[in-house]
């Protein structure tokens, strides 16, 4: 008889494993939380500052658009919008909607598709407009 049971995935053939969609949108959603966790205090630093007066305000504006602390913008952007939207999802999987699996594959795509445009969305927002 085969063994159903869970299996440990090694580090060294974490690679060749093919994760299911649930699983992918799962993981992103843990990553998301940790680097919003990571980027909160830099964010926080920047928003402090900008509010002491007009000047450092203008100074956090300059670097939010010529500097590498607007790709740390668009990144925490992101982070915390595909985290609420796949929070949203377990929040109704958690009522007890879309349990079933053909229901969850089809509510990860779209957690990742939308988690995508958002992403391009901030993009251009930050750089564009």
């Amino acid at each position: 008889m085969k063994n159903q049971g869970p299996r440990n995935i090694g580090l060294g053939s974490i690679k060749s494993y093919s994760f299911p969609i649930t699983a992918i949108s799962s993981i992103i959603h843990r990553i998301t939380g940790v680097l919003m966790v990571i980027l909160l205090p830099f964010l926080l630093w920047g928003f402090s500052l900008s509010m002491r007066c007009s000047e450092d305000f203008y100074y956090v504006q300059g670097l939010l658009i010529h500097s590498p602390w607007s790709v740390i913008v668009w990144i925490f952007l992101s982070a915390v919008s595909y985290h609420v939207i796949a929070g949203v999802r377990h929040l109704i999987m958690d009522l007890g909607f879309g349990e079933e699996m053909c229901a969850a594959k089809a509510s990860s795509m779209a957690v990742l598709v939308l988690g995508v445009l958002v992403t391009i969305f901030w993009g251009l927002w930050i750089w564009v407009m």
